[in-house]
């Protein structure tokens, strides 16, 4: 409920003050016929930071943890919502900024949370544990923001993500994880309420940044230490937008293409705009897509039980 008002709320805010996506006509990337505003991912984010002032406030436990996922998600966002600021509107944009920031703040996030021992444990040594983590949040922050590409996917297939996330949170009693996966997935919940098509807000960068960052918190709840079978089960219930941002950049690097300048040769572009699937198939094909990988993902995640 909180999103969705801060979501309503924020829409008018952006069509307001111009706080919006522009879209020109002779832009191939933009399939928006009028500008919207991308402010809903700013209610996402206020909306998991109120879940987390609550919960500090009423149960006064788990401190240092929400100061720490709160702090680092904050960094991740700031540069997601430079990006949707700047980055845009920007002539002739500099592919090496980008990457420098996208290099400097997932590292600064993956400090603060190793900071509160919060990090991937998977080879026994803090260096390569803290790389792994930088790593992991640098690959999820990329792969939600290139599923942002049409309405619903990316807050859609986060959702699906998150809902598994809560389960195996429960059932290995991980109280944190569990809290966070509910409350996050209560927040795109509220947001997919006015971006399931047509849509009439948009997450930005700066929303797709923070729901990668925030999947890939779940890799230092959940996967258990030195266990690869783990660590395949959180990265396959994240989901099919890892292995695509992955093809993704192999893709244009072989093309001689710049890894940060967008085209429309995602999957769901060849089947919305190539096959011509409607957006309702098109999603419903990659949510179907997304549910196969998560499945896969708990067979990973718990196969040393069945071994």
């Amino acid at each position: 409920m909180v999103s969705a008002v801060l979501t309503f709320y924020l829409r008018k805010v952006g069509n307001r003050y111009n706080f919006f996506d522009i879209a020109p006509e002779d832009d191939v990337l933009k399939i928006h016929k009028k500008s919207i505003s991308y402010l809903g991912g700013s209610a996402m984010m206020l909306t998991i930071f109120i879940g987390f002032i609550l919960t500090v406030c009423l149960k006064q436990y788990l401190i240092s943890e929400i100061m720490a996922v709160a702090a680092a998600s904050l960094a991740i966002f700031s540069l997601g919502f430079w990006d949707d600021l700047k980055w845009k509107n920007i002539p002739d944009p500099r592919p090496y900024r980008k990457f420098a920031g996208l290099i400097i703040f997932p590292l600064l996030s993956a400090f603060i949370l190793s900071a509160v021992g919060i990090k991937i444990n998977f080879f026994n040594f803090f260096l390569l544990d803290y790389l792994l983590t930088f790593f992991y949040i640098f690959v999820l922050v990329n792969s939600i923001n290139y599923e942002d590409g049409i309405d619903g996917l990316a807050g859609g297939m986060s959702l699906l993500s998150l809902a598994a996330f809560s389960v195996v949170s429960l059932l290995a009693n991980n109280e944190f994880a569990l809290f966070l996966s509910l409350i996050a997935g209560g927040s795109v919940l509220g947001f997919l309420l006015f971006n399931f098509p047509p849509a009439k807000i948009f997450m930005g960068d700066s929303g797709a940044f923070f729901l990668g960052f925030v999947l890939s918190v779940f890799a230092t709840l959940l996967v258990k230490p030195y266990d690869l079978f783990s660590l395949l089960g959180v990265i396959f219930i994240s989901g099919f937008p890892i292995f695509e941002g992955v093809f993704t950049n192999i893709r244009r690097i072989l093309s001689k293409k710049s890894i940060f300048l967008g085209d429309r040769e995602h999957l769901y572009d060849k089947l919305y705009l190539k096959k011509g699937f409607s957006i309702y198939k098109t999603l419903l094909i990659c949510y179907s897509i997304q549910i196969i990988f998560i499945i896969i993902g708990f067979i990973f995640f718990y196969a040393n039980t069945f071994i």
